[in-house]
C-alpha cells in the first residue's frame, strides 16, 4: 500500500503524515472473528486501518474499530464468506464486503455491495470491483484527480450484456492511448489515465461487459474534440457534467 500512499499524495500533499495503521492486536482479533483476511487487505490495514486521515473515499467508513464491534455485535457474520471492511455513509445504506469466493490476483478478492442483514437475499449483492486495491486506486483517483479537471463528460454502456459485441471497454483504452493518455498502475480491470492537461476514470463491472467512463480536460475546446472522438469512435453518447 505504499504505492498508493504516495499515489494519494501527489493530490492530496500531507495525506501519509495523517493515515493511522491499525495495531497488530486490533487486526488479530478482526481475523479471529471474520476468518483469514486477503493479503491486500491486511495491507491496507497495517497502513492505514484506523484512519485515513481527512480523505473519504466512496462514502464510506474504513476504520477498523467499526469492524471489530460489528463483528462483536452480529455473530452471524463470523467466518463468513463476505468479509465486512466498510460501512456506507451514503443514502444507499449498502456496505462494502470482499467475497472470499471470487479471488482477484495474487492475494486480493472481489467487492460487492449489500445491506448489513442476516440471510441476505442474493438479489440483493452486487459485485462492483474485482479488488479491493483497484477499488482504492479507483475511488482515489475519482475523488481527488477528477475534480481539479473543470470539463468533463460521462460516457456509460448500455448494460444490457447482449450490446457487448458493439459497445466495448477495450476501445476506450485504444482511443485514450492514441490521444496521449498514459495508463497508471496498479489497475488492470477499471483503467486511470493520465495525460497532464486531461484525465480518463474508465469503470468496468467485475463480472458483466457493462462500463462506463469519466473524461476530463483543462481546455473547453479539447474536451468537446476528445469527446466526439470517442463517441465516434465507441459509439456511445455522451452527457455534459456541469
Amino acid at each position: 500500500m505504499k504505492a498508493l500512499v504516495e499515489f494519494i499524495e501527489k493530490y492530496r500533499p500531507g495525506f501519509s503524515e495523517k493515515i493511522i495503521p491499525a495495531d497488530k492486536f486490533d487486526i488479530a482479533l478482526l481475523e479471529e472473528d471474520a476468518g483469514p483476511l486477503p493479503g491486500a487487505y491486511v495491507r491496507f490495514l497495517r497502513t492505514m486501518g484506523t484512519s485515513m486521515g481527512d480523505l473519504e473515499l466512496a462514502e464510506a467508513g474504513f476504520s477498523i474499530d467499526g469492524k471489530i464491534m460489528t463483528y462483536q455485535a452480529m455473530p452471524w457474520l463470523r467466518h463468513g464468506r463476505y468479509i465486512f471492511v466498510a460501512g456506507d455513509r451514503g443514502l444507499a445504506s449498502w456496505d462494502y464486503f470482499l467475497d472470499r469466493s471470487m479471488p482477484y490476483g495474487a492475494d486480493d478478492c472481489m467487492v460487492v455491495r449489500m445491506p448489513l442483514e442476516e440471510n441476505v437475499a442474493p438479489e440483493t449483492i452486487h459485485p462492483v470491483h474485482a479488488g479491493f486495491e483497484e477499488f482504492l486506486y479507483y475511488e482515489a483517483f475519482k475523488a481527488l484527480r477528477m475534480p481539479l479537471l473543470p470539463y468533463r463528460r460521462d460516457f456509460s454502456s448500455p448494460v444490457d450484456i447482449s450490446a457487448a459485441d458493439r459497445y466495448r471497454s477495450d476501445i476506450v483504452s485504444a482511443v485514450a492511448e492514441e490521444n496521449g493518455f498514459k495508463r497508471i498502475p496498479p489497475a488492470k480491470n477499471c483503467a486511470l489515465y493520465e495525460r497532464g492537461d486531461a484525465a480518463l476514470l474508465l469503470y468496468q463491472h467485475p463480472i458483466a461487459s457493462a462500463f462506463s467512463f469519466n473524461l476530463g480536460c483543462e481546455d473547453p475546446k479539447e474536451i468537446e474534440r476528445l469527446a466526439q472522438d470517442f463517441e465516434t469512435r465507441t459509439g456511445l453518447q455522451d452527457v455534459v457534467v456541469k
